[in-house]
Parts: C-alpha cells; sequence; structure tokens
C-alpha cells in the first residue's frame, strides 16, 4: 500500500502539476518517467485509485472534488492529513482497525512507514483542535469498518447454517435475522425432517482458530432460557469451515447475574478449541 511520504508529497505535487495543463494518461507517463520521489505510473495508479483525479471526455486528466479537498490545504502537513484519511478509507488496512483505540495505542501496530506518514503529519504529538478532529473521524472510520467486518463474518455464518440445516432435514430454514434483528435468534429451523417442531438457533462465527470469543445479548440469551429447542452454531471459517453444535445448558454457566441496581446487556464468552470439541453435539 502506497503509505510512503515521498509518494504522498509527490501526489501532491502531481495535483498541482495537473491543474494548469491539459495531459491524459500516455502522455504524462512518456513524458515523465519518474516524477519528484516515484515513477509517473505509481502517482497515477495512487490518484486514480483515491480519486483525486478523473479523466474528462476529451481524455485528459482532470483533478476531483477529492483532489481539490487536498489542494485547498494551507500547507503540505495539512494536505497529508487528508491523504491520509483518503487512504484509509480507500484500502482499509489491519492496522487501520485499532485507531479508535487511541493514537498511542494504534500507534505501536503501525509498519514504519506508516509511523513516518504519521508524524511527518504531526499526527502523534500534537493537541491541536484540528489534529483531535481528524483522530474523532477516523476513530469513526474504524469502528465502521470494524462493525462492517463483523457483520460480513456473522452473515458468513448464517449462511452456512442455513445450508447446513436444508442439509440435515430436508427443509429450508427461515433467515430469521434478515427480517428481524429483535427475534433473538437467527435461524429458524425444525427438529428433524421427521419432526416439525422449531427450532431456534443463533449463530456465532469468528475467524480466529485457537480460540472463539463471542457475545451473547441478554435478549438472545432469554430467548435461548425460554425456548424448547434451541441450539448455538459456532462456526470457525476459513477454506473448510469447521461446526461446532452447543446446547444451551452448556451456556448457562457462563451468563451474569443482574445484581443491585445493575442490568447486564451482553457478555463475553470465550471457548477454547478443545473445549468447544468436549461440549459440541455435532462438528463438522
Amino acid at each position: 500500500m502506497p503509505f510512503s511520504v515521498g509518494i504522498l508529497y509527490s501526489a501532491q505535487t502531481f495535483l498541482k502539476f495537473i491543474c494548469g495543463t491539459f495531459m491524459n494518461t500516455s502522455e504524462f507517463t512518456s513524458v515523465f518517467q519518474r516524477f519528484q520521489a516515484t515513477t509517473s505510473t505509481q502517482v497515477l495508479e495512487l490518484s486514480k485509485n483515491c480519486s483525486w483525479i478523473n479523466i474528462n471526455s476529451m481524455g485528459n486528466i482532470e483533478v476531483s472534488e477529492h483532489g481539490n479537498e487536498i489542494l485547498m490545504q494551507a500547507n503540505m502537513q495539512d494536505a497529508l492529513r487528508i491523504q491520509l484519511k483518503h487512504l484509509i478509507r480507500k484500502y482499509r488496512p489491519s492496522w487501520s482497525y485499532l485507531l479508535h483505540k487511541g493514537r498511542k495505542e494504534a500507534f505501536q501496530y503501525f509498519p514504519p512507514n506508516v509511523k513516518q506518514c504519521f508524524k511527518e503529519a504531526e499526527l502523534i504529538n500534537s493537541y491541536e483542535p484540528a489534529v483531535i478532529e481528524w483522530w474523532d473521524q477516523l476513530a469513526f472510520i474504524a469502528r465502521k469498518n470494524q462493525e462492517d467486518n463483523k457483520l460480513r463474518i456473522g452473515r458468513a455464518g448464517e449462511e452456512l447454517s442455513l445450508q447446513y440445516e436444508k442439509n440435515r432435514t430436508g427443509k429450508n430454514a427461515v433467515w430469521q435475522s434478515i427480517e428481524s434483528n429483535l427475534s433473538g435468534f437467527d435461524i429458524l429451523s425444525c427438529v428433524s425432517s421427521s419432526d416439525a417442531s422449531p427450532l431456534c438457533i443463533e449463530v456465532k462465527a469468528t475467524t480466529y482458530t485457537d480460540l472463539f470469543p463471542f457475545y451473547l445479548t441478554r435478549n438472545e440469551w432469554s430467548v435461548a432460557e425460554t425456548s424448547q429447542q434451541f441450539y448455538f452454531h459456532l462456526w470457525i471459517l476459513g477454506e473448510c469451515p469447521e461446526l461446532y453444535i452447543v446446547d444451551k445448558n452448556n451456556i448457562e454457566s457462563h451468563i451474569p447475574f443482574n445484581k443491585g441496581n445493575g442490568t447486564w446487556e451482553s457478555v463475553k464468552i470465550t471457548f477454547d478449541i478443545e473445549t468447544l470439541k468436549e461440549i459440541s453435539i455435532k462438528g463438522q
């Protein structure tokens, strides 16, 4: 990924250059083999990928709205901050999911070239209002990206459970979490191919391979407690997804109690794989 101070500063100069000329991409790369600290191809690809430029109806390069946002900054440092924000939104690097933890926490996990970019932009030690606002914006983006990723993983697990239940019972289960997220379970199936009694299934999924952490809400547990037939499908995703089916009785001992004026809303439960193997009704 193009998190390099030299490349980003080169892109700033490239945007200024484009503002004053009419040139298409072929002309640009043929005239400039290198452009400041990088190659013409790299600066062109970066600018296209981050939507800093557009190609008009004549085939010429134009600075886009995002590109103008960079050019409007008072200095190269402020422009670099905007570039970093655009890059993080575009590429969603793995370390960006830590941005909401706070800058000192996140910074220790940055690759060296990324650390240099953040230092150059003076985003690490300054308490200027603009810097605090930058971090608040990126923390919001990081939380949203994290939630999006959790949702994708969760949906993948639910799809696997739907197929598993179709294979097991010969019937199509109801994808309840699509219809309502207040039901307290994700899949409505049946006990067996010969028993149409309802079976509620709460699906949890992870990409971890040695531990299985998941969150259980109070509503999910209330429904599990009062349902006659309720199972947990715990999926470990990968090339060959693994399923562990856990009865609600094996979850009960991990549920907290309300105390005094406090009421629990969600609990994090973590199983190691050996424990899952022991308590699972059936694995796949």
